[in-house]
Formats: C-alpha cells, sequence, structure tokens
C-alpha cells in the first residue's frame, strides 16, 4: 500500500511539471479508492464480522419486533371479545 502511494504522489508530481492538471482530481481519486480497497482487503477478517454483527443483530431485531406486533394484535383481539 505505501509503495502504490508513492506511485500515486509521483504520477501527481508529474502532471504538475507536464501541465496535467486536470488528471490530478482523478488520480487522487484513485489512489484513495485504492488504499480503501487495500485496507478493506488486509482486514477483511474484521469487516465480515463487522458486517455479520450488523446483519444478525437486524434479523434478531426484526423478529422480535413482529413477536411484539403479534402479541399486541393477539391481546387486542383478547379485549374485543372479552366485551
Amino acid at each position: 500500500m505505501f509503495i502504490l502511494a508513492i506511485i500515486g504522489f509521483i504520477a501527481i508530481f508529474w502532471c504538475l511539471l507536464s501541465g496535467l492538471v486536470r488528471i490530478i482530481p482523478w488520480l487522487i481519486l484513485a489512489v484513495i479508492v485504492t488504499s480503501i480497497i487495500s485496507l478493506v482487503l488486509d482486514h477483511f477478517i474484521w469487516v465480515a464480522i463487522i458486517v455479520g454483527a450488523f446483519i444478525f443483530f437486524y434479523i434478531v431485531g426484526s423478529r422480535e419486533e413482529k413477536k411484539e406486533q403479534k402479541s399486541a394484535t393477539i391481546d387486542g383481539d383478547f379485549e374485543e371479545v372479552k366485551k
């Protein structure tokens, strides 16, 4: 990743010297995107654990919410029959 950053800075410096100023934002974007991809790939196990935890808690939370809605509906139906 460090080598990639050095290559990116060399490319930006070369663009400044040769007058290709329009390309510099695209080079900066390319360095940022490749750095993010490299970071994710280097720490893939942590990213997978975090994403898995979010999915797990979403599923558990939606099931609990459905249970609460169902019990509220059943309690409401019971009180209507009781009247």
